[in-house]
């Protein structure tokens, strides 16, 4: 059962009680990441999430991470092109003390001299890691290369950029971006929510402020050529890039299904091809990075110079033959399956579940249910889409406040209506009762 509630100062708040658990998980998402850097900060949305852990007013860095530890719980964070999140996983019991710590090292950071030099020192290192492991590094390169737009950028910037920062590149940041219009606050597992409200409000109904748009949300394009980097290893590590999508489209699990089919598994057609008909290579997969406004598909494969052209010709192939033949129908069932089986572990604990309900309100303004994710959009024939692409549209159109109520109301019509017209199988049917026997099931679970 979802919630939805908001703060005085407007900050959402999404709630899943899960009475069966022992454990709430609990995030704090910023719609922020490292496409809002401009041009002279690269890397600063990564420090500044590494910052925040540094020390606060009241605590040192060391203390936060004692405190969380004595609670038996988690704390951490990332920050990826679009996105930063905070989150703790404590027992039920903890939880204020939880929020308490993240409101603390989200508000009274003090983003010392001697801290920043420090951190600026252990982000260099990571980068430096990365240059020494090759099949990670290609994937950074690949969308610098390739990308044409914000959403290339390296999240951890460059050497050069990082020591670039100063104390003061991070506070403007933290002011333009750290914002409650801004901010998504996410909780699962044992969460009651008359109780959780009013402590939430005594921590995190202080942030205020109107973030700043500090680049252009539209799209990107793809650079058509290729690009070759020379480095001393055994292996050559490639990828292989086409058009993707925006997660608003309208064909994103088509998408995800025909990744699938081409480089999901050990049964995909890539990986029978060139692994086990041919020993081209030891590892090859694909994936989608999908944005808000564009996307990008990638098959990755590391081989060796010997080989590599071998590799990309049968990739060709493969995305020719898609395209001239479509696929079978056991490819089809057997993807689709997959894509299912993925969605139900993923519900599998707290943390997991917090995750889905920040990302699907950051993307959708709403917590969309598995369910109608199995009639509406796999099993259905992507109903659904034609509203989220209509939403896509809208959203880059900047919409005013009659606008979006006029949206939010056609989009409830939209959704009755598509309710009513929704007719299942006698297997689809089965289906869903299914998968609503492993979610009951799951219930009974002690995590």
């Amino acid at each position: 059962m979802y919630t939805i509630k908001e703060l005085s100062n407007g900050v959402k708040v999404l709630i899943e009680d899960m009475p069966n658990f022992n454990s709430i998980s609990l995030g704090v998402y910023y719609k922020t990441g490292s496409k809002d850097e401009r041009d002279d900060e690269l890397g600063v949305a990564h420090l500044l999430e590494h910052m925040v852990f540094k020390g606060t007013e009241k605590r040192t860095a060391k203390e936060i991470s004692e405190e969380i530890d004595n609670l038996g719980g988690h704390i951490n964070a990332f920050t990826s092109k679009e996105i930063t999140a905070f989150y703790t996983v404590t027992l039920s019991e903890h939880v204020e003390k939880s929020i308490e710590i993240l409101s603390d090292i989200l508000l009274n950071s003090t983003f010392t001299e001697e801290n920043l030099e420090k951190e600026k020192k252990v982000v260099i290192e990571e980068i430096r890691m990365y240059q020494d492991m090759p099949e990670d590094l290609v994937h950074d390169l690949n969308s610098e290369f390739i990308i044409d737009g914000p959403q290339g950028r390296n999240i951890l910037g460059t050497e050069e950029s990082v020591n670039g920062i100063t104390r003061e590149t991070l506070f403007n940041y933290f002011k333009d971006r750290y914002c409650s219009d801004n901010m998504i606050i996410s909780l699962a597992g044992a969460v009651d929510v008359d109780k959780i409200i009013p402590i939430l409000e005594k921590y995190f109904g202080v942030f205020t402020a109107k973030s700043n748009v500090r680049n252009s949300n539209e799209g990107f394009t793809l650079n058509a050529t290729h690009n070759i980097i020379k480095k001393d290893t055994n292996q050559v590590h490639l990828c292989f890039n086409t058009k993707g999508l925006s997660y608003l489209e309208q064909d994103k699990y088509t998408l995800s299904v025909i990744s699938n089919i081409l480089g999901g598994n050990m049964s995909s057609r890539l990986f029978q091809k060139i692994r086990e008909d041919r020993g081209l290579c030891y590892s090859v997969y694909t994936y989608a990075s999908s944005y808000r406004y564009d996307g990008m598909f990638t098959v990755y494969a590391g081989t060796t110079k010997e080989n590599y052209t071998e590799v990309i010709e049968i990739i060709k192939n493969e995305f020719n033959d898609i395209r001239k033949n479509g696929v079978t129908e056991d490819e089809l069932q057997k993807a689709k399956n997959q894509l299912l089986s993925s969605m139900i572990i993923g519900l599998e604990t707290s943390k997991s579940r917090m995750s889905r309900m920040a990302n699907n309100y950051i993307g959708h303004e709403r917590i969309i249910e598995i369910d109608e994710i199995i009639k509406f959009e796999i099993e259905s024939g992507n109903p659904l889409s034609e509203f989220t692409s209509y939403a896509s549209y809208k959203a880059k159109n900047k919409m005013t406040a009659a606008e979006k109520e006029e949206y939010l109301k056609e989009k409830e019509e939209f959704l009755k209506e598509r309710k009513k017209t929704i007719v299942l199988t006698e297997k689809q049917i089965l289906l869903r009762e299914h998968i609503q026997r492993v979610l009951e099931k799951r219930k009974e679970l002690p995590f």
